[in-house]
């Protein structure tokens, strides 16, 4: 499997994000194949929606960028760092607000209609490079417990399953696999971070070529977990408890 980061300009507000993509394509010198998996940061497509807002300060603890965070997700609960809560069907940090890569006194909320977002992108550029298969990930960054540093997720994707059912299949000894399902989408957006970095890179795409994935145009459902059946369940109930007894 092989990653290339695509290198671009400053994407400001309201740019044509596809428009920046294929001119960044040609200055790189990067055609896409078929069956190529293109990655695309979060912050860009937010920030092309127009999804950037001023703030009167930066402490995500109080004041006003407090009330945006909780504007944006469930405030589930406060931990050292950030709040934790519930945006979009998942667990993250801060609701996805970030204040990195953005001007001073601004952040950048998380992209709206990611989907849609994926789907769109992915039939403009099947049109342009005359391509049967391809998928596309809006990715973004997070954390997992106990674990130090970042990891790629998947907000949204198409043109591929993001999730792979290995249930029912056998390992080596012949016996059948019972839970296993294989996090494809997160995994390339894992993947495709490494290159496109985290700081001043300015790397927001990466082509991801020779991935093991199943290609389809069709359209998916977003693979979620039911609350009471993940993992770590029992470590935020409470928190979850108060958060929906409060929406009631």
């Amino acid at each position: 499997m092989e990653i290339k980061g695509v290198k671009t300009r400053i994407i400001k507000e309201k740019d044509d994000l596809f428009e920046v993509l294929k001119e960044s394509l040609k200055k790189n010198g990067i055609k896409l194949k078929e069956k190529d998996v293109l990655v695309i940061a979060s912050k860009v497509l937010a920030v092309s929606q127009g999804r950037v807002v001023s703030v009167k300060d930066l402490d995500y603890k109080k004041g006003h960028l407090k009330e945006i965070i909780q504007k944006e997700g469930g405030m589930l609960f406060e931990t050292n760092y950030c709040w934790l809560t519930f945006k979009d069907g998942h667990l993250i940090p801060n609701a996805g607000v970030d204040k990195s890569n953005v001007k001073e006194g601004k952040v950048i909320l998380w992209p709206k209609n990611v989907i849609k977002e994926a789907r769109e992108i992915q039939e403009k550029l099947r049109k342009e490079y005359n391509l049967r298969k391809l998928g596309v990930v809006i990715s973004d960054s997070t954390t997992a417990p106990l674990r130090p540093g970042v990891h790629g997720i998947s907000l949204g994707s198409h043109g591929f399953e993001g999730v792979e059912d290995c249930r029912g299949t056998k390992d080596i000894y012949g016996k059948k696999i019972q839970i296993t399902r294989r996090a494809m989408a997160d995994s390339l957006a894992t993947a495709a971070i490494i290159v496109m970095g985290e700081t001043n890179n300015r790397m927001p795409f990466a082509i991801i070529r020779g991935a093991p994935v199943k290609f389809t145009n069709k359209k998916l459902r977003r693979h979620f977990i039911r609350l009471k059946s993940d993992l770590f369940y029992g470590m935020y109930n409470n928190a979850f408890k108060k958060f929906l007894s409060r929406k009631k």
